[in-house]
């Protein structure tokens, strides 16, 4: 099958730089014409509050029997005279003498043949009543509650339609759910439903790909401006996905209610006309046409250049040159197209991470939703998980968690460095109103040639859980624990920000220029140095504050960074647990404590061992060295062979050792 796949590739390729020529001329020329013709603005007129509710049907007076009871209880639940209109397609069941004799409070349109799922709606909306269109399949059984979350979502007068929640009967898997997207892979546009999660119900409407053509509520001045669904896709199949991606190219949105639900009997009718193989091919031939109509050139690049690798895998070679054979008409529908608000990169971002359209969108909504003499809302996302005993910038974050708490509401969000981390989330918990940690692993590089520290704590697991919480609670403030959280900043809006400079990570990386031997590394290290000073400032720059722990590292960022953003806060010691007694030391007794998954650390105890240490014991052969921390590699547990070194690892409290120290060393030549 790969060889097949190859073999398409290779024979097909002339093929496709051909059309990617033939799409690019057309491209011109339609630059040249949108550029001679002024685009007509469309101001939607405020809505009426009434519906026309809009019931395609053929040969489907079973179903009418079931869905037209659920449609009268959702229009008498809603206390408003919406219309209901059923269009009949042509059937030869008796539906419209059925339909006469049962309900005549419903308004039939006859059609004397069948035009199709795309024309026989346009039929429909032509002969609505109302200002608001909600279109349904016959097979679609509707909650009595539907209505008002579609009608809410439209009061925006830039909302194009609005999806409901689609759910299938008990014991069939739910090919639909409403939440629709896209992607590409390899050049193949995919085309999916996904799982509607909680923050839908939450944030009310959300947007997506497409609004589905038997469940979805339309503007109909709006839909009638794009003439509606295009006849191209008759008789049925995609229509409603090309006209979503011409209202969204207008600025106009496309938006998901999860609390308006129906119960969709899949295909009841295309599945009763249609073979099951044809139905693929139907598909599949209307998927290439919906992407050549409309999508940007330079997502095409891709596309036609790549294609052909998936014949034999999506679709069949004559399924490929029979859509072909509509080509001419889909470059004129391209041709025809306006100038575009909207850009493919915008609509696969806003559909993709929702988070991002409620930035773009509805940038303000943290101040709306504030309440009156309520506590802040402080977000936290820390690169270490905070807690006491292993990790000194872990402790500052614990304790700086701890204080706040007694005033605001926190969230925080953390990685942790392995399972073991996770028996320290009680310690978060305690203070926090809610803790969401993520287990750093695979990431995404942010340059062409990888640099720690950034590289690995650009994770996509990380940016999914944060953008999660965003889209289920809005904050008053976002506090980044390490300058390399500041990669997630565009997540969090505009919302103020504030980052701690636990490390300034470029004066730690130009530390470890001095001390390295050999041209090339030192060139390496230097290169990181740059690459990390540039990265560390651009990540200042999208702060509004940037807290420094010592006067030092305020002196490294300025000049880098606007002073009125540096503010110093040293970190503290909790002198009631720290107490100290002199009288508790012993007499040769030296002490260094640090966790050693900080690399600095590793470098002053070999540095102290082997350059200081013995000097030492020349003139106090007793002396003794106890190296205090947790997570000592190999290399550092082998120097407790010394019958003068103790190397402890981690210890449940290291108060013990401070007080027997005579001199406590810190012995540090990298970090800062």
């Amino acid at each position: 099958m790969l060889i097949a796949r190859v073999g398409f590739l290779i024979l097909l390729l002339p093929l496709q730089v051909l059309l990617l020529l033939i799409f690019t001329l057309c491209d011109l020329a339609w630059m040249i014409r949108s550029r001679l013709k002024r685009a007509r603005e469309m101001n939607s007129a405020p809505l009426s509050g009434l519906c026309s509710i809009i019931v395609l049907n053929w040969n489907g007076k079973p179903l009418l029997a079931e869905s037209i009871p659920k449609i009268l209880k959702a229009v008498e639940f809603d206390g408003n005279p919406h219309q209901i209109l059923v269009v009949d397609n042509g059937s030869t069941d008796g539906s419209v003498e059925w339909l006469r004799s049962n309900y005549p409070q419903v308004d039939i349109l006859p059609l004397e043949q069948n035009l199709g799922f795309g024309e026989g709606n346009n039929e429909g909306v032509q002969a609505a009543r109302h200002d608001v269109v909600v279109l349904l399949n016959n097979d679609m059984i509707v909650s009595e509650d539907f209505l008002r979350p579609l009608l809410e979502g439209l009061s925006d007068p830039s909302v194009f339609a609005v999806a409901s929640q689609v759910f299938f009967p008990d014991g069939k898997r739910r090919e639909e759910t409403g939440n629709t997207r896209g992607r590409f892979e390899r050049g193949y546009l995919h085309l999916s439903h996904e799982h509607v999660q909680q923050y839908h119900s939450i944030r009310k409407v959300l947007p997506v790909l497409w609004a589905g053509g038997g469940s979805s509520a339309f503007r109909r001045d709006l839909f009638l401006e794009l003439g509606g669904f295009c006849g191209l896709f008759s008789p049925c199949y995609l229509e409603d996905t090309d006209l979503s991606y011409r209202a969204w190219r207008r600025g106009w949105k496309v938006l998901f209610a999860a609390e308006s639900k129906v119960l969709h009997k899949h295909r009841s009718s295309s599945s009763v006309r249609f073979e099951p193989r044809h139905l693929e091919s139907l598909i599949e031939r209307r998927r290439l046409w919906y992407l050549w109509k409309n999508f940007q050139l330079r997502t095409l690049v891709t596309h036609f250049l790549l294609f052909p690798s998936n014949i034999s895998k999506w679709l069949s070679i004559s399924d490929y040159f029979s859509a072909l054979g509509k080509l001419p008409r889909v470059l004129w529908l391209r041709f025809l197209e306006p100038r575009r608000k909207v850009n493919d990169r915008q609509l696969w971002e806003w559909t993709h991470r929702p988070v991002s359209y409620l930035n773009h969108f509805d940038a303000e909504r943290a101040s709306r939703s504030r309440r009156a003499n309520a506590p802040a809302r402080i977000l936290i996302l820390s690169a270490y998980l905070p807690h006491l005993g292993t990790h000194g910038g872990a402790g500052r974050v614990f304790q700086l968690l701890k204080r706040t708490s007694r005033h605001c509401e926190i969230t925080l969000v953390t990685f942790v460095e392995d399972e073991s981390d996770r028996a320290f989330l009680g310690q978060a918990e305690k203070y926090a109103n809610r803790v969401e940690s993520v287990l750093r692993r695979r990431f995404d590089p942010v340059s062409f040639f990888p640099y720690e520290p950034f590289e690995e704590f650009n994770c996509r697991a990380f940016r999914k859980r944060l953008e999660q919480v965003l889209l289920e609670q809005d904050f008053d403030l976002a506090h980044f624990e390490w300058p390399q959280m500041g990669l997630y900043a565009d997540s969090v809006g505009n919302i103020p920000k504030v980052m701690t400079e636990i490390e300034v990570n470029y004066a730690a990386h130009q530390t470890l220029i001095g001390v390295a031997s050999g041209l090339l590394r030192k060139t390496r290290l230097y290169y990181n140095t740059l690459q990390t000073l540039y990265r560390e400032v651009e990540v200042c720059k999208r702060m509004d504050r940037v807290v420094c722990v010592t006067d030092a590292d305020k002196d490294y960022l300025e000049g880098y960074v606007r002073n009125e953003k540096l503010r110093v806060i040293h970190t503290g010691v909790d002198t009631r647990f720290f107490d100290y007694d002199p009288e508790g030391s012993v007499p040769g007794t030296i002490v260094f404590v640090g966790a050693f998954r900080h690399a600095p650390n590793i470098d002053a105890v070999h540095f102290f061992v082997e350059q200081i240490f013995p000097e030492i014991l020349r003139e106090e052969p007793e002396a003794q060295f106890y190296v205090v921390g947790s997570s000592p590699p190999a290399e550092i547990q082998r120097l407790g062979r010394h019958p003068n070194i103790t190397v402890t690892g981690f210890v449940e409290d290291i108060r013990p050792y401070y007080r027997k120290a005579q001199v406590v060393v810190v012995p540090l030549r990298t970090g800062v």
